[in-house]
């Protein structure tokens, strides 16, 4: 009888050293591999900064702000994941991207040529790629300093009304076109006309 008991201790103290040393075995895969998938993001995260180097990437929360001579991006930390883990989506926030700096010194540009002073811009990126900007801190000779995201023109923001400008000057541009297309056609149909006039002269 104790020979039994015995037994089933012994088995039992087995089983329980091999569960142990099992979950210990998952702990250590699992701790390795989040390891492997930090060291991943973070050379993907390296590649980043050095093919936009005229940006600041802030991935440890909060809001950081632009200036006109620094742009900085907040970009969430699980979009800057899922871009290390997934090329396609990866280029497309990356073509989002290329453009900030340009899109930056237009809206202190723009915002300058209506007189505004600007006291930051805040751009984020949130964990699915998807942007929002906005611009506070505004000061104009009319109306001080303000810290709202949008001006009395219109109730447009500073990026709205630059869109909103850049839209006109393509419609223009497209207008310009058109005519210019017209005045082709015009010209084309007065030389065909010449031409039969000159042919059935000669006959």
């Amino acid at each position: 009888m104790a020979m039994k008991i015995s037994s089933n201790y012994g088995n039992y103290y087995n089983s329980a050293v091999y569960n142990t040393a099992e979950n210990g075995q998952t702990e250590e895969i699992k701790s390795k591999k989040a390891q492997s998938s930090d060291d991943k993001v973070q050379k993907y995260y390296e590649k980043l900064c050095k093919k936009f180097p005229q940006i600041t990437f802030n991935t440890s929360g909060g809001e950081m702000r632009c200036s006109s001579n620094k742009v900085v991006i907040n970009l969430s930390y699980d979009c800057l994941k899922k871009m290390a883990n997934d090329p396609e989506f990866a280029k497309k926030i990356e073509w989002n991207l290329s453009g900030e700096a340009a899109a930056n010194t237009q809206v202190y540009s723009f915002a300058k040529g209506y007189g505004t002073e600007l006291g930051g811009r805040i751009v984020k990126y949130d964990a699915n790629g998807n942007r929002t900007s906005a611009c506070g801190g505004m000061k104009t000779a009319n109306t001080g300093n303000i810290s709202i995201q949008r001006t009395q023109n219109n109730g447009l923001s500073v990026e709205e009304r630059m869109r909103a400008k850049r839209k006109e000057k393509e419609k223009a541009e497209a207008r310009m076109e058109e005519k210019r297309r017209e005045k082709a056609e015009f010209k084309e149909r007065l030389e065909a006309r010449r031409l039969k006039r000159e042919a059935y002269i000669s006959v």
